[in-house]
């Protein structure tokens, strides 16, 4: 009964976020003080010294506390995408669409690996993640981890397909995990930032995949996607 509660829940937050983002978004860009946001419709946009990081892993005392692969789900479900409805090869436009805090980025299909009946090639869409830019304070903050997608390189994917696709003019889907959402195509490990990570120009971020100021956590992280990248992309 708990599980089916909070499925139903996750299915309600989902559906809530979109609302918001596919239905008010217009709205939010044109009508809230947001010290620019609504000025980043592209990653091209992102000047540099107009964004910085609002967190990184390790920035916290527990982050490091029993902190490995296991944290972010099984073995058997891969770190918590196994169970995603479609897992393709995409190529991000750099497009962003955005409330305050969640982020839509564009993307193109250039293959499906599961999911041949919900996606297909060439197919041009939107992705949402719950976590983006942020005014805070008079400026604004990048609120993930997970960095944005980088228009020079190519990403497997992990995602559902959004309830509320059939009402918007490009399909919409959800990442399926939070954390390994998508996965940069290639063999080169992210770095650890600098312990003072609001120190960094979001703008010169777009080489690491992820933020993290603990070298263990990093290793962990690296590992993930190698593991991930391993057995949805090469084997695949």
């Amino acid at each position: 009964m708990l599980r089916r509660t909070k499925i139903s829940f996750d299915k309600l937050l989902a559906l809530m976020l979109l609302a918001v983002a596919v239905a008010a978004g217009v709205a939010f860009q044109r009508n809230t003080p947001d010290c620019g946001i609504a000025d980043l419709t592209s990653i091209d946009k992102i000047q540099a010294g107009t964004v910085i990081l609002n967190y990184a892993w390790g920035g916290h005392i527990n982050d490091e506390k029993g902190m490995t692969a296991s944290s972010f789900g099984t073995e058997s479900d891969k770190y918590g995408v196994d169970a995603a409805t479609v897992i393709a090869v995409v190529s991000p436009t750099g497009n962003i669409h955005q409330t305050e805090g969640s982020l839509g980025q564009e993307l193109v299909i250039k293959e499906v690996r599961k999911g041949k009946d919900i996606a297909a090639v060439g197919e041009t869409s939107f992705v949402y993640q719950y976590f983006g830019f942020c005014a805070v304070d008079g400026r604004i903050e990048f609120l993930n981890t997970l960095n944005l997608m980088n228009t020079d390189r190519e990403y497997l994917i992990f995602m559902d397909k959004s309830p509320l696709s059939s009402h918007t003019k490009v399909p919409v889907y959800i990442l399926h995990s939070e954390y390994f959402g998508y996965i940069r195509i290639g063999s080169q490990d992210t770095k650890t930032l600098v312990s003072d990570y609001k120190s960094y120009d979001f703008s010169a971020l777009k080489e690491y995949e992820f933020f993290s100021i603990s070298d263990s956590i990093t290793e962990v992280l690296n590992s993930v996607r190698r593991e991930l990248l391993e057995r949805y992309y090469e084997k695949g």
